[in-house]
């Protein structure tokens, strides 16, 4: 399995680092200039992104580009994750919306990774500055399940 993901902080950077700790391929599609909320971040072209476009072409590449998309939203998804739903259902991919906090995060994102086996995920949601915590979150659940999932043949976590 291979993660791809724009490269934002929050759920982004952290789908692409929790690939990145299994070694598994990462790519993606960041802003112009490797832009962050938090500046320029050449570290995404080691990670495998290309840089080019607005954040809008880069959120459509990468869900055209995936098999499936998990996004990452605590509450009301912010614009930028609300843009990658809404893309997912015009391109006619699988997605899911997660609350990274909620009880049964862990369980439904194993679920929809078995359901989905995608070749190519797409990891999005929302932004470091709009839910603090976030990476660290969405990092320790990526990890175990990309672990569960792509590295042990897509046997559910009991």
């Amino acid at each position: 399995m291979k993660v791809i993901s724009g490269g934002q902080t929050g759920a982004d950077r952290a789908g692409l680092d929790a690939a990145a700790a299994l070694g598994l391929p990462t790519g993606g599609h960041a802003p112009a200039g490797f832009w962050t909320e938090s500046g320029a971040d050449p570290s995404l072209e080691r990670l495998g992104l290309a840089a080019g476009g607005s954040p809008e072409f880069r959120t459509e590449r990468n869900v055209i580009d995936a098999d499936a998309t998990v996004i990452f939203a605590p509450r009301t998804p912010a614009a930028g994750s609300e843009l990658t739903r809404a893309l997912s259902l015009r391109h006619r991919k699988p997605a899911i919306v997660l609350d990274p906090w909620a009880p049964g995060a862990a369980r439904a994102l194993v679920e929809f990774l078995v359901a989905q086996a995608p070749t190519v995920l797409n990891v999005a949601g929302d932004r470091e500055s709009q839910s603090p915590g976030i990476y660290r979150r969405v990092r320790e659940l990526l990890t175990t399940a990309l672990a569960s999932v792509a590295l042990d043949g897509q046997r559910p976590l009991p």
